[in-house]
C-alpha cells in the first residue's frame, strides 16, 4: 500500500537541515545588506549634492551641506548664519530656499577619515552640524575640494569627492583613495 504523507521524523530532519543552512548563510546576507546600505548612503548624498547645486544655480546663492560627524545626520540650507543658528526657516524670502534635514540608512555614519572605521566600535558623535562638508556657490562651483566617507565600524568605507573648480562629484575607494566607478 502506497504511503501518502511524511512522518514527523522526516519533517523534523528537513527542518533541521533548513535551519543549519540558514545559520551558515546569515553572515553572508548580513554583510551584503551592510554594503548595500553604504552604497545607498553614497547615492543619496550624491543626489542631494546635485539637488543642492541646482538650487544654488537657480537662486544664485550659496548652499551648505553639513553633517554631524560620526552619525548619519545631514542638513542642507543656504550658506547664511541665519539658516544655521536655528532661528530662521527662510520665511519672508522672495523664493523658498532649499532646506533639507536627513539621515543615512540605519547604521551608516559620516566621517572625514576612512581610518575612523578601522576599529570595532563606532567613533563618538561630533557637534550637531559641526562639520561643513561642501558649499556650492551661486555659479554652480564648490567653494573648496571636499571628501566624505560613509561606513560602519570595522568595515571598509565608501567615499565621495567633490572638486571645487568644476563642482563635479566622484566616488572614491577608501583603501586606495583612487577614484572609482559609480
Amino acid at each position: 500500500m502506497p504511503r501518502h504523507g511524511f512522518t514527523l521524523m522526516e519533517l523534523m530532519l528537513v527542518m533541521v537541515i533548513i535551519v543549519i543552512a540558514a545559520a551558515l548563510a546569515f553572515p553572508s546576507f548580513e554583510a551584503m545588506l551592510a554594503t548595500t546600505n553604504e552604497y545607498a548612503a553614497r547615492d543619496m548624498v550624491r543626489a542631494r549634492w546635485a539637488e543642492m547645486r541646482a538650487k544654488a544655480l537657480e537662486d544664485n546663492r550659496p548652499y551648505r551641506f553639513a553633517v554631524t560627524e560620526n552619525t548619519g545626520k545631514f542638513r542642507i540650507a543656504p550658506d547664511d548664519d541665519a539658516f544655521w543658528s536655528g532661528n530662521s526657516t527662510g520665511e519672508g524670502d522672495d523664493e523658498k530656499p532649499l532646506i533639507i534635514e536627513g539621515e543615512l540608512p540605519e547604521g551608516v555614519l559620516f566621517t572625514t577619515s576612512a581610518e575612523a572605521f578601522a576599529g570595532e566600535a563606532a567613533p563618538a558623535p561630533g557637534a550637531q552640524w559641526g562639520l561643513t562638508v561642501a558649499v556650492y556657490l551661486g555659479e554652480g562651483i564648490a567653494r573648496d575640494d571636499a571628501e566624505i566617507y560613509f561606513g560602519r565600524a570595522g568595515q571598509r568605507p565608501l567615499g565621495l569627492r567633490l572638486r571645487a573648480l568644476t563642482g563635479a562629484v566622484s566616488s572614491i575607494d577608501a583603501n586606495t583613495k583612487a577614484e572609482a566607478q559609480p
